[in-house]
Order: C-alpha cells, then sequence, then structure tokens
C-alpha cells in the first residue's frame, strides 16, 4: 500500500478513548510491562504456537512493527490499552491500515492482562475501534484467530466477526496441528 492510496485522515488516531479506557501508540517505555502481558499470554490456550513466542515481541512492534507482506510502519500500530480508574496499562492492541486492501482494517493482536479478561473491556476496545475504523471509511475488519483458542473465536463471533474470509493449517491432524482462520466484520452496516 502506497502512502498515497492512504490518506492521514484514514489513520487511526494516535489517542483515543473509551468509557473505561485511554488507548494510545505505545512508547519504549511501555516495552516492559506489554512484554509481560504478553509472555502471560502463552497461558492462553491456543492463542499461538508456542514457537512462535519471542522475548523481543513488543519492542519489534514498537520500532519496525510487525508488518504483512510489502507492508510499511507508518500504517501499523500497537497501542497500550489503560484503565482509567486506577490508572494502570491493562493490555495492548495491534492492527493494520489497509491490509490486504486498502478497505480493510486488520487486527493483529488484542491482549489483556489476566485479571481483566471477562470485563468486557476487550469488547469495549474492538466496539470503539470498529466504529472509529467506520468513521474513517473502512469497509471491513478481519482478523485471525487459532482454531485451539475456542474464548477467542466465541469472543470475535460475538462482537461481529461472523463472515470466514479464509482456512489456512496443517493438512494432518495430529496433537500437534495448528490451523485459523480469517475472520471478517461488515463495518458497513455500523452506525457511528
Amino acid at each position: 500500500m502506497l502512502r498515497s492510496e492512504l490518506a492521514d485522515q484514514y489513520l487511526m488516531s494516535e489517542s483515543w478513548e473509551t468509557e473505561r479506557m485511554i488507548i494510545r501508540d505505545a512508547n519504549l517505555q511501555d516495552v516492559d510491562r506489554l512484554q509481560e502481558i504478553y509472555t502471560q499470554s502463552q497461558s492462553t490456550e491456543g492463542w499461538t504456537r508456542d514457537d512462535e513466542f519471542t522475548p523481543d515481541y513488543v519492542l519489534n512492534g514498537v520500532v519496525t512493527g510487525h508488518l504483512p507482506p510489502n507492508g510499511m510502519k507508518e500504517f501499523y500500530k500497537i497501542q497500550v490499552i489503560i484503565q482509567k480508574s486506577p490508572f494502570e496499562i491493562i493490555g495492548f492492541i495491534e492492527f493494520y491500515h489497509g491490509y490486504p486492501v486498502k478497505e480493510v482494517l486488520y487486527i493483529a493482536t488484542l491482549l489483556l492482562r489476566d485479571d481483566y479478561r471477562n470485563n468486557r473491556y476487550g469488547q469495549e476496545v474492538i466496539n470503539k475501534l470498529c466504529k472509529q475504523a467506520h468513521g474513517l471509511g473502512f469497509h471491513q475488519a478481519r482478523l485471525g484467530v487459532t482454531l485451539r483458542n475456542w474464548l477467542g473465536i466465541y469472543f470475535w463471533t460475538k462482537l461481529g466477526f461472523d463472515t470466514i474470509i479464509k482456512y489456512c493449517g496443517d493438512k494432518m491432524l495430529s496433537k500437534d496441528s495448528y490451523a485459523s482462520l480469517e475472520l471478517g466484520k461488515n463495518l458497513k452496516r455500523m452506525q457511528v
């Protein structure tokens, strides 16, 4: 995606809020705390392959971005999720503007601390993100979720990510098999 194809007004804000949270671009001072949250997520069954976890995942996101094929850092964001009261970091979200096509906002990661799950924080963040994306002209939001992550599949489909865009995974079933779905949510039907 070339810079000329995605105007500044088509990019999510550096800082935004929900009722209970402040979401802002991550910086180098956030790396250690966000890496702790990332590492803690290893205990979530089926979230990703164990061999994909890296000790510098968040640092790489802040410095260079986790980019899709032919991606550019200026279209990638890793943002900190901060609870307003008490004021503390509770998670982070990563997304990419315009992948695989200009009208799609691709959500790469949403992670919350264990003690903040099941309290509708993730739902609040995603609902606001999707409303903003729709307001900026995005027609669809997409994400990938592994088939072993039953809680993740339930969470995302409950939020309207109910269109299967594609499936990818191992062809043979075993205890170590890996498969994921790319799910999409139509933003054109949303009220801003």
